[in-house]
This record gives structure tokens, sequence and C-alpha cells, in this order.
């Protein structure tokens, strides 16, 4: 095998890794909502249950995709290295489950702006309003990516061993990083600066216990930053790979591959702050964790 060969097999195989492990995480945290917070009427875990799901599909296809074009770099053609129904559908839902996970966020941020700043509103904190909206939300997030799907623009890459919109089709490439990138990222920034200014005009002027309570969204506030953080990542090196195109007309050679490597970390990442921002997982991970070492100093002192 040559250098270039062998630097496309440990890209893919390093993006397959990452993929499993979100899908391991998020698969723990589906359990953790069934076992422990099946009865919970609570907007944090329906959130919280919804974007695993969308991260575990979002895994899935990633996977198959990097699964598909490490067999391609191995040596072994199956049939679909090709432009395939299956190839092409999976390549569509890479971009629309992205474009989903991004709304989800759009979502949770809106339930943090309302329960800080609308908390007196208790129509806009239902359950059954954001039990509504999720579906709703992936559907239409799906539905903004789909003139991709019926005007072609998903072609197989032989190159690549895969099917996805290829950057040097500009008008398609364009549409999907301002819909899926661009647009959510500016509405949740402007989401949180709002949150951010509201919290500091209250801080002199509330209650004690309103202090707390604002302290305390601050602090989720400032995870829900970092967190912003993850998601430009998540696009960021396909931004710039695709800019460089426009602007030199030379694509990277490594350009699909780095862009789905970053997803992928952006992704196992993701699958973890999902426990540090849902307060009730969290509570439940350290109350498991904290049985956990208690049985296991209770066994070391019995054997003692």
């Amino acid at each position: 095998m040559n250098i270039w060969t062998v630097t496309n097999i440990t890209l893919n195989f390093i993006t397959l890794v990452n993929t499993i492990l979100t899908i391991i995480i998020c698969s723990l945290i589906f359990l953790l909502i069934l076992i422990f917070h099946q009865r919970t009427r609570s907007i944090p875990i329906i959130l919280a249950g919804h974007a695993s799901l969308i991260l575990i599909i979002s895994a899935c296809m990633l996977g198959s995709m990097c699964t598909s074009s490490l067999i391609g770099f191995v040596g072994i053609h199956l049939e679909q290295h090709k432009n395939t129904t299956w190839c092409i559908i999976r390549g569509f839902c890479v971009h629309a489950f992205l474009c989903a996970l991004y709304d989800s966020y759009i979502l949770q941020a809106t339930y943090r702006l309302c329960r800080v700043v609308f908390y007196r509103r208790k129509r806009l904190l239902s359950c059954r309003l954001y039990i509504i909206l999720v579906p709703i939300e992936t559907c239409f997030s799906i539905l903004c990516i789909s003139p991709v799907l019926f005007q072609n623009d998903v072609i197989y890459l032989p190159t690549e061993y895969y099917c996805q919109t290829p950057f040097t089709n500009v008008r398609a490439i364009m549409y999907v990083a301002l819909r899926l990138f661009l647009l959510p990222l500016i509405f949740i920034i402007f989401v949180h600066i709002c949150l951010l200014k509201y919290i500091r005009k209250m801080h002199n002027t509330t209650c004690r216990k309103r202090m707390k309570q604002d302290k305390r969204h601050l602090i989720i506030t400032r995870r829900l930053l970092f967190m912003l953080g993850v998601l430009l990542l998540l696009g960021l090196p396909s931004v710039t790979f695709l800019t460089i195109y426009l602007i030199t007309g030379h694509l990277f050679s490594l350009t699909y591959r780095i862009g789905w490597l970053s997803v992928s970390i952006s992704l196992v990442f993701l699958a973890y702050m999902l426990i540090q921002l849902t307060a009730p997982l969290k509570k439940t991970v350290h109350k498991i964790l904290s049985r956990a070492s208690t049985s296991r100093d209770q066994g070391n002192g019995s054997n003692d």
C-alpha cells in the first residue's frame, strides 16, 4: 500500500471508531431514560432523548459511509460502490440528520430562553408542546435538505467510494452549508447572547432565590456555549475547504476525509455533553457511580 491509501484508511478507521463511541454513549443515554426516567414528564429528558436518537442515526449513516470507503481503499469492491439507490439515500441521510441535529439544539436553546426569560408563561414550558415540536422539527429539517435529493445533487464519488453532495457542485454545497450549518448557528448564538444579557441585567434587581436560579442558568449557558464551540468544530473544516475551493478552484485531496473526521469527533463530544447539560441524567449517572463506588468499597472491606 502507498502512503495515500494508508492515510485514507487511517482517517476512515478513526472516524468509524468515533461513530461507534457515539452510538454506545447515546444508547446508554436511552437506557438511562427508559430505566430511570420513563415516567418523568420533563422537557430536558424529552429533548435529550430526541438529540440522542438523532445522534445515533447520524452516527450510523456516517459509520456506514466510512465502512464503505474503508473497504474500497482496502481494495474490495462491492455492489454498493456504485450510484445505487441505497448509496444516494445514505449520503442524503447524513446531510438531513445532521441538519436535524443542529435544529434540535435550536429547540434546546429556545427552551432555555423560555425557561429563563418567559418562565411565567407556563404554556411555553409545557411537555405536550415539546412532544409536538420534536417530530415537527425533525420533519422540517429533513424537508429543508430534500432539494439536494430531488435535484440529483447527491452522487457517487469514485475516489471516495460513497455518495454525497460534491464540493465541486457549488450551488448545492452552498445551500447545504447555509441551511445545515450557518443559519442554525446564527440563531443559537443570538439566543445565547439574549440569555446572557438578560441574566446580567436581572442580577442586581431580583431576589436572592431568583439570583440563585439565574446563577444556575448562567452556568448552564456557559456549558451550552462550550457545546456551541463543538457545533462549530463539526462544520468548520468543511466550510474552510469550501472557501479555499471557491477562492483557488483547487479541492484538497483529503477534504471529505478530514471533514467527516471532524464531524465524528464532534458527535462524540455532543453525546457526552448531553449528559452534562441534562440535569436529571447527570444526577442519575452520579447516583449510579456513587452506588458502584460504595459497593466496591464494601466488597474490599469484607475481603479485608
